[in-house]
């Protein structure tokens, strides 16, 4: 009996701090984080972006400057819910721990929506945080499109959409605008091109693919703080919704791949290595598309 009633002494404690937390956001700005690794500050090679690599550690600490450095921009902008979605690999790099109380973070892989996973039409801006350019980009610090080296190419109503030109046109599904945008110099000015009035903060510059010219973490901090404070300061204009059809066409780095991916009834091969079908909408496109890039591999 004294067990049980702790447990709802636990639960109804719990259940007042959310009512409490929903209550004080309703006149403030609400904020949605979506966080990668490879365009972070400092980081310029994959043995800081995977688990196994050497450099780790070191890359999640790199993930929790900029991060924070954008929390707080956003809190002395007014921001009173912030919602971080851990976006890379294993989508457990952001030590809960260690962000900026009072963000929340979404936390692992599995999860329909991935990068996006959580955004809603609740939220007032959207800030990306360590994004790097789409695969092919010859200028881009390990730039690459979804999982692995699958994706050599994805379109969204005939134009090239990398991670970032995704995210932003779910965003906009929402009426959500791309406030701010943190990665290296040919990720902004390639997301630039879709979002002009997009805050953007390049942290570096890339050399060749894994070799880059990085700005001090103290620096890039600063830099991200005062730009999510700009950003939520004047908040641009959501894009016009995607649809109400939305075309997609995937082209992979192997034929078998999209043999594999036209198995599905409402995938057609339209090329050897190439693959479309139409969606009702943006958020049903995106998640057909984190299929066709996550679970796909052989």
């Amino acid at each position: 009996m004294p067990l049980r009633a702790g447990r709802r002494s636990v639960v109804v404690c719990l259940a007042a701090l959310w009512a409490a937390t929903g209550s004080a956001q309703d006149d403030g700005l609400r904020v949605f984080i979506s966080a990668d690794m490879e365009g972070l500050s400092g980081i310029a090679h994959s043995e800081m972006t995977s688990a196994s690599g050497a450099e780790y550690g070191r890359g999640r600490d790199l993930m929790m400057s900029d991060v924070n450095a954008a929390i707080q921009g956003a809190l002395d902008a007014g921001a009173t819910e912030i919602l971080v979605n851990d976006s890379h690999g294993s989508m457990r790099n952001v030590r809960v721990e260690q962000l900026l109380p009072p963000a929340r973070l979404i936390s692992h892989n599995s999860k329909p929506f991935g990068m996006m996973q959580g955004i809603s039409g609740d939220f007032d801006a959207v800030f990306f945080i360590g994004y790097h350019a789409r695969a092919g980009n010859p200028d881009g610090l390990m730039a690459h499109t979804g999982s692995g080296a699958s994706i050599r190419e994805i379109r969204v109503d005939g134009r090239p959409a990398g991670e970032g030109d995704m995210n932003a046109l779910l965003a906009a599904h929402y009426g959500v605008p791309v406030a701010l945008a943190t990665g290296d110099e040919a990720f902004a000015k390639e997301l630039g091109e879709l979002l002009p009035d997009t805050e953007f903060v390049s942290v570096k510059r890339a050399i060749r693919r894994t070799t880059a010219e990085l700005l001090h973490p103290e620096v890039t901090a600063g830099l991200i703080r005062e730009a999510a404070t700009r950003a939520l300061e004047s908040i641009p204009e959501p894009l016009p919704a995607p649809g109400p059809l939305v075309a997609v066409e995937i082209q992979y780095t192997r034929p078998d791949l999209a043999e594999i991916a036209s198995l599905l009834p409402q995938i057609e091969r339209i090329a050897p290595d190439t693959v479309r079908f139409e969606a009702g909408d943006m958020a049903e496109g995106y998640a057909v598309i984190r299929v066709l890039y996550r679970n796909l591999s052989e």
